[in-house]
């Protein structure tokens, strides 16, 4: 089992659940992911997800396959997408982070898009990194390869806000039940108005 889904009241948490892999995005967790969030899309008893992670690490990558399609369905979601980050986040996991509607940090969490370190250019990551913070910054931190902090990902808009570790489930919990019993009209139509452009 790669992924954990429970459902919480209109709260539909989806859970990374590949601790000794550190949760690392191979196919199988993104044809996972996708199952599920088209699932909760599709599920009126759902009013927003709550992406999360278990061990100390959110996701320490992705392998070569993983291609566009599961950024942009995420991005693309008719239900918020909130995602709760610790620990730290590589390459295809600042991606997918990239990719949520809001991000809940814990301080102290790493942040870094690695695949140059390794000789390789990854488009898919950069495209769904830029989407976020803009192409500037993300060709920046794609050349370098450079760890950045979470006071950074706040800065530029990767991470919407920060919490100490201990109060990061709660933090995030809150954020996405609020979405979860928001008005759904409401809710829907600001993200069809504001769907970014691929």
């Amino acid at each position: 089992m790669v992924l954990r889904i429970e459902q919480d009241g209109r709260l539909r948490r989806i859970t990374l659940a590949a601790a000794e892999k550190r949760n690392v995005l191979d196919q199988e967790m993104a044809d996972a992911l996708l199952v599920g969030f088209s699932d909760a899309a599709t599920d009126d008893a759902t009013g927003a997800i709550l992406l999360q992670a278990d061990g100390q690490v959110f996701c320490a990558g992705s392998t070569p396959e993983i291609g566009e399609g599961l950024f942009a369905a995420a991005r693309n979601l008719n239900k918020p997408l909130v995602a709760s980050v610790k620990g730290a986040a590589l390459a295809g996991g600042v991606a997918l982070l990239a990719s949520a509607h809001v991000v809940v940090a814990a301080q102290g969490t790493s942040f870094a898009l690695t695949d140059i370190r390794e000789g390789r250019w990854n488009q898919t990551i950069y495209d769904a990194v830029a989407h976020a913070i803009g192409r500037r910054r993300a060709l920046e931190i794609c050349l370098t390869g450079r760890v950045f902090t979470t006071p950074d990902a706040l800065a530029w808009g990767l991470v919407h806000a920060v919490a100490p570790a201990f109060e990061l489930d709660d933090r995030a919990e809150a954020v996405a039940m609020a979405l979860a019993n928001a008005n759904q009209e409401a809710v829907r139509l600001a993200l069809t108005k504001n769907k970014p452009a691929d």
